[in-house]
């Protein structure tokens, strides 16, 4: 196995960025009732926009995603010229982009709900390199947050974990948090930190924050 040197960690993590948005006053709904999260319904022509900024040099950048099929397990969607499939549990599996996910990355797993925790594993192909992702995901509490939507009352889940091609000690690190709102049938936010192979020094270090959902008509 070929080991990635920090530019393809870069690019690998913006690839998945990349195919991973001021809302209705009815969207911004802080304490709804606090029950678990069901798989959220999709339909062909819904529409979230995000901002994602560095948190390492500030930078900023727009970018959708668009429903524009969908299958019996299968979402697939348009963003800013490519497109991408997930699950239907909005896991990628595949992006034009050039990444290919198997099974998919298994950070999503319907219902939703504090407590609740299961492993991930998977393996992820760029061009010809081909790295392991594993770790945990761990469903925490009910948390109110703001963006530039509105204020949700949404459920934290965190992802922690490592990826490669050598031993796990020698990986890089991931660590990425997703606050979930049923009321707009996907994440609000989303903050990403991920190291250099030493485990230690940040490498990328991101919060994407929903800017407008646009429900199907």
């Amino acid at each position: 196995m070929q080991t990635m040197s920090a530019s393809t960690v870069k690019r690998l993590a913006a690839l998945l960025l990349l195919s991973i948005p001021v809302f209705p006053a009815w969207c911004a709904q802080p304490g709804a009732g606090d029950e678990a999260i069901e798989r959220p319904p999709v339909r062909v022509g819904d529409v979230w926009v995000y901002r994602q900024t560095s948190l390492i040099n500030r930078k900023e950048s727009e970018f959708s995603y668009r429903v524009t099929a969908l299958g019996a397990d299968r979402i697939t969607t348009t963003a800013d010229g490519h497109s991408d499939v997930y699950s239907a549990d909005w896991n990628l599996i595949e992006s034009s982009a050039g990444i290919k996910i198997s099974p998919h990355e298994g950070y999503f797993s319907f219902p939703l709900e504090p407590g609740k925790s299961y492993p991930f594993k998977a393996v992820h192909t760029v061009a010809r390199l081909r790295s392991t992702w594993e770790g945990t995901v761990s469903v925490q509490d009910w948390e109110t947050v703001d963006v530039p939507a509105g204020r949700f009352r949404a459920l934290r889940v965190n992802v922690a974990g490592s990826f490669g091609s050598g031993p796990v000690a020698r990986r890089a690190q991931l660590q990425h948090s997703y606050w979930w709102s049923a009321g707009v049938r996907r994440w609000v936010r989303h903050d990403l930190w991920m190291s250099k192979p030493d485990g230690k020094t940040a490498d990328f270090h991101t919060r994407t924050e929903l800017i407008r959902y646009t429900p199907a008509p």
